[in-house]
């Protein structure tokens, strides 16, 4: 019973990823990247994680409630994928792209074959027995909604790299001032 209601549940989100009724906003990364490194800061699972986020980084184009669901799905894929002795930082930085700012997953884990790698974002798509597979679609979906983009890099026994490019959210009001003008 509690199998179908996660089940459930993740269909249930991700036919709707974001409520139409809750704005995006202006988030401050560094602060839910700290919130969800509570979760995650101990090595209680032989998994260390780590974070790179400098002070000062502009606010970001989400909303916080989806980026702490998103980085939790990410580090949670981590973790899984990882043993012992893995290594998982999140780390961010002013895009090179103008108006962008990049948010990394990264491990040294066991890395995602590469026929598989095409086909992480599908629904219903997982390596494993537990999951509804449906986490990388919502994550994907949600990123999306804000207006950002997503991409995974990775090499077997060499570990994986989870790009995701967001807006900042000076860029996006300006988008928003000329269109109203």
């Amino acid at each position: 019973i509690d199998r179908l209601a996660e089940i459930a549940q993740s269909f249930s989100r991700f036919g709707a990823p974001s409520a139409p009724d809750m704005p995006l906003t202006g988030v401050v990364l560094q602060d839910v990247v700290e919130e969800v490194m509570v979760l995650y800061g101990g090595a209680s699972s032989g998994v260390i994680f780590s974070q790179e986020i400098p002070q000062g980084l502009p606010l970001i184009v989400a909303r916080s409630a989806e980026l702490k669901e998103v980085l939790g799905n990410l580090l949670e894929n981590a973790r899984v994928a990882g043993g012992e002795g893995t290594s998982v930082v999140i780390s961010a930085y002013r895009g090179v792209i103008p108006g962008t700012v990049i948010l990394q997953v990264s491990d040294n884990g066991s890395g995602i074959p590469e026929d598989v790698l095409p086909r992480i974002f599908e629904p219903q798509f997982s390596t494993r027995s537990k999951g509804a597979g449906l986490g990388l679609a919502i994550v994907q979906r949600v990123v999306r909604a804000w207006g950002g983009s997503i991409e995974v890099e990775s090499q077997v026994d060499h570990g994986t790299t989870v790009t995701v490019t967001l807006r900042l959210w000076d860029s996006a009001q300006s988008v928003v001032s000329e269109a109203e003008s």
